[in-house]
């Protein structure tokens, strides 16, 4: 499991890396891949997920194996959505362990079972790549350096099917763009509910 980022390298710009995910986090995401992810069909994302790609929301990719995924941090904490070469595109909606996670009022379970001083993983599955993109310090500690050959068909493979739809969301939107964030926004929260709250031995 690699994390993905573009950065500058030896004096080139935007090239693709990569480096190892700690064990940890690794564990974590697997156990939202088990237990909360659900399938989403071609439509349902082009109407809903697809407009965090237009947002400024903090978000890093994570290959393993065949399949990309994109963690992206959005109330109610985590969403992850997984593109694969052979499989339809998943997601997850993961309720942030931080109480007051966005502003938002917190529940009494939230509040009884938050830990502050446990490793918040679903910050690590984002700002681990995140900050190395604008850091060379942060990089080098996180042991990034340029992407094998393998990686880089990998990523390819994991994102055709959506930069498809990308292009098939240009054609239907270009003249609507607001409305049609707008309404994909709503979507996003209706779909993600009050999230799902991950069990797994982490440390």
């Amino acid at each position: 499991m690699r994390y993905l980022i573009y950065a500058p390298h030896q004096g080139q710009e935007d090239v693709l890396q990569e480096a190892p995910v700690a064990e940890a986090d690794k564990r974590y995401l697997r156990a939202i891949a088990e237990q909360a992810m659900k399938t989403l069909s071609d439509e349902e994302y082009m109407h809903s997920l697809a407009v965090l790609l237009q947002s400024f929301a903090r978000s890093s990719y994570i290959l393993d194996g065949d399949d990309l995924y994109w963690c992206v941090e959005w109330d109610p904490g985590l969403l992850v959505i997984k593109f694969s070469p052979s499989a339809p595109i998943a997601w997850a909606a993961v309720r942030s362990p931080i109480p007051e996670f966005g502003g938002r009022v917190p529940r009494q379970e939230d509040i009884d079972a938050y830990d502050e001083d446990a490793e918040n993983h679903q910050y690590n599955l984002v700002f681990s790549a995140w900050d190395a993109q604008f850091s060379e310090r942060e990089r080098a500690w996180r042991a990034f350096g340029p992407a094998m050959a393998s990686t880089i068909t990998a990523q390819e493979k994991a994102l055709q099917r959506v930069n498809d739809l990308g292009f098939q969301l240009q054609a239907r939107y270009s003249d609507s763009r607001d409305q049609w964030a707008s309404a994909c926004k709503a979507n996003i929260v209706q779909m993600a509910g009050a999230g799902v709250h991950i069990q797994v031995a982490c440390s």
